[in-house]
């Protein structure tokens, strides 16, 4: 009985000897795989570092490339801005040339009334801040407008506009600065930019001050209105003054007409 008491310890004892190595083994191999996963996880990360030293190598040449275009892009656009500058003063040159001869060769066409001296009946009171409307002469064809003319009768200023017909009214499309004439006679004034024109503009003259050009009765068909009209308004053609005077104004434009 003893003996057998003796034996069960002994036999525990050794199946716990054989079951060590086993487990040992085990941890052992288990400790393997987990430096071979930490080797591998290593060799990620050095390969994701090198992957991002390459493409940061890389943004750094396309940022460097990017300020080169930028560069070469606003070398070409100051090139192209100065290129347009240029061309651009010498076809003003060319027109202003062509211009001059235009004018000293009295080459340009004229709409508008004969710059004659003109007697009138003489009124009461001068005329004052006047609106002439030139419905005898509307254009002819379409064109530019270069300047003005007239016959003064003593210095002042003005403005020329173009009226355009829409049913029976009349809008104003353009108008000139404000021109000054130091010299009463036979005068012409040069606009300082040029104007197209379509063919049936009218043209009118707006005098704030002394209307300071005569007029002789019932040769022409140029009608008044009192005060000014704006650019963008309008008027109609009814609500003219003086329709059976048959004004005609010692007044016109210049210009190329085709």
């Amino acid at each position: 009985m003893l003996s057998k008491r003796l034996l069960f310890p002994l036999l525990l004892i050794s199946l716990s000897a054989c079951q060590a190595p086993q487990n040992v083994q085990q941890l052992q191999q288990q400790n393997k795989q987990l430096e071979s996963e930490l080797a591998t996880a290593r060799a990620d990360i050095a390969a994701l570092k090198s992957s991002e030293a390459n493409l940061q190598g890389e943004v750094r040449e396309l940022s460097r490339i990017l300020e080169v275009m930028g560069t070469e892009k606003t070398s070409r656009v100051q090139e192209s801005t100065q290129l347009r500058g240029l061309m651009r003063d010498f076809v003003q040159s060319q027109i202003d040339l062509l211009k001059d001869f235009l004018v000293k060769g009295d080459l340009l066409d004229y709409v508008g009334g004969e710059l004659v001296a003109r007697k009138g009946d003489a009124p009461a009171k001068p005329d004052m801040n006047l609106l002439l409307v030139d419905l005898a002469h509307p254009l002819p064809a379409e064109g530019i407008l270069t300047g003005v003319g007239a016959y003064f009768n003593q210095p002042g200023n003005f403005r020329v506009k173009v009226l355009r017909r829409v049913e029976g009214n009349l809008f104003v499309v353009w108008e000139s600065k404000l021109l000054t004439v130091t010299q009463a006679g036979k005068q012409r004034v040069g606009f300082p930019v040029s104007v197209g024109v379509e063919r049936g503009d009218i043209l009118a003259y707006c005098f704030p001050d002394q209307v300071i050009v005569a007029h002789d009765k019932g040769t022409g068909d140029t009608r008044t209105y009192p005060g000014d009209l704006m650019l963008g308004k309008s008027l109609a053609v009814r609500s003219l003054d003086h329709e059976r005077e048959r004004r005609a104004y010692a007044i016109g434009v210049y210009g190329l007409l085709k």
